[in-house]
């Protein structure tokens, strides 16, 4: 897949009008805090959500097509004055930021708990936060990850750079031995000592995690327990 192609269907003025949901319209309200946790434990999940633009349906085409196109965390809080729950998303117009879950209406989400996977909730938690108030990185959605700021984070990468090396090598490996499809990662070269960097697409979280595909979701908000390729193919 070439980077001139994507960024021909990509382009600033697109992205501009469409990458942000607004159907139905994206409220306006973000949490003012304070935040607190809700119940006891730290507790954090993926919440991936189905396209419904044109543009969102375009990144999940190009990014093979598992029914997914953006990313959010839950760290599970509460914005105390309006008793909602907050979630942890980057977008265009915001960049990294607190949100509300039901920012996008009716719009169908898949919610994968991490408590079972191996990482550490503190650790993720600390992780997520530190990101808050970075800005968006318009060029990686542009390249599907061709061009990567570690500085700058879009939705999935908001959790990629947060994830433990042992989740992270193991999406790698999952992704090379074609347990993935190849569009839903890749593995690129960055910075002067060409170390590589992990890109995954919402649709490789969903995959590697063992969520169902997009089109059978019912409604927003459906857990789907996490399952690992090697417990999937052990069955």
């Amino acid at each position: 897949m070439k980077s001139k192609t994507i960024t021909t269907s990509l382009n600033t003025d697109q992205l501009k009008q469409d990458y942000i949901d607004r159907e139905p319209a994206q409220k306006e309200s973000l949490p003012t805090g304070p935040l607190k946790q809700e119940g006891e434990g730290r507790q954090c999940s993926l919440l991936i959500f189905v396209p419904r633009n044109a543009i969102s349906a375009l990144i999940n085409d190009m990014t093979g097509g598992y029914g997914y196109s953006h990313l959010a965390v839950d760290c599970g809080e509460i914005d105390i004055p309006s008793g909602k729950r907050v979630m942890v998303e980057s977008t265009f117009g915001h960049g990294v930021h607190n949100s509300f879950q039901d920012e996008y209406g009716e719009r169908k989400f898949v919610r994968i708990p991490l408590e079972k996977t191996g990482v550490n909730a503190d650790e993720f938690y600390d992780c997520i936060h530190s990101k808050l108030g970075e800005k968006f990185d318009y060029e990686e959605v542009l390249t599907i990850g061709i061009i990567h700021n570690p500085v700058k984070q879009i939705c999935s990468d908001l959790a990629t750079v947060c994830l433990p090396d042992a989740i992270y090598t193991d999406i790698a490996r999952c992704h090379e031995a074609g347990f993935l499809h190849v569009l839903s990662a890749a593995r690129l070269p960055s910075g002067p000592n060409k170390t590589s960097h992990l890109f995954i697409t919402p649709n490789g979280f969903a995959e590697y995690f063992g969520a169902p595909r997009g089109e059978q979701l019912n409604g927003p908000d459906q857990l789907s327990e996490p399952i690992l390729p090697i417990k999937r193919i052990s069955h």
